[in-house]
């Protein structure tokens, strides 16, 4: 039998096996969608201190102002305050995390090439405020509108916390 004969003789008992026992395909389970990334529209001062104390922050929620805040703690690290704001229109639009250090908690007072020396190298934010006694703070800014993820939100507290302890360890070695 000629070469081309004996390949078409394969290929079609191939294709007549085939036919007669089609591969199976598993089903495909019903798609799960992590609770990490959930698109969450409408945001409360509860549910970020839900969010937060799930992520190992000892957490205290002060709802006494026109803007809710939260003091965040972990053990060696730097405490943390989370601002939201435009929570009174039916959900908070931004958080507004930062650490602060009044002028006299520190031994020495950082310059503003010391503010300028950071913010060059950092995403988030260190300034020396003059009108409230020259206290030295670290600032970075979240957006809710539109949605966010858990996982995002954390990812970026993290990193705030990070720089804040970053930030701590400049300030002790000025």
């Amino acid at each position: 039998m000629p070469r081309s004969a004996s390949l078409a003789a394969v290929v079609l008992s191939l294709g007549t096996a085939f036919a007669a026992n089609p591969p199976t395909t598993p089903a495909k389970p019903a798609a799960t969608v992590p609770a990490a990334s959930v698109v969450i529209g409408k945001v409360t001062p509860d549910l970020v201190l839900g969010l937060v104390q799930g992520a190992g922050f000892t957490v205290k929620l002060d709802k006494s102002g026109d803007n809710p805040e939260l003091t965040l703690s972990r053990k060696g690290s730097v405490t943390i305050y989370l601002n939201l704001h435009g929570c009174k229109t039916g959900g908070c639009t931004d958080a507004d995390a930062y650490t602060y250090y009044a002028s006299g908690d520190l031994d020495t007072a950082p310059a503003e090439s010391d503010m300028a020396g950071w913010n060059s190298k950092n995403y988030t934010q260190a300034y020396i405020d003059s009108e409230d006694d020259n206290s030295v703070n670290l600032d970075d800014l979240y957006y809710f509108k539109g949605g966010f993820t858990k996982a995002n939100f954390l990812n970026w507290l993290n990193e705030f916390k990070k720089d804040a302890d970053s930030f701590d360890k400049m300030l002790k070695a000025l």
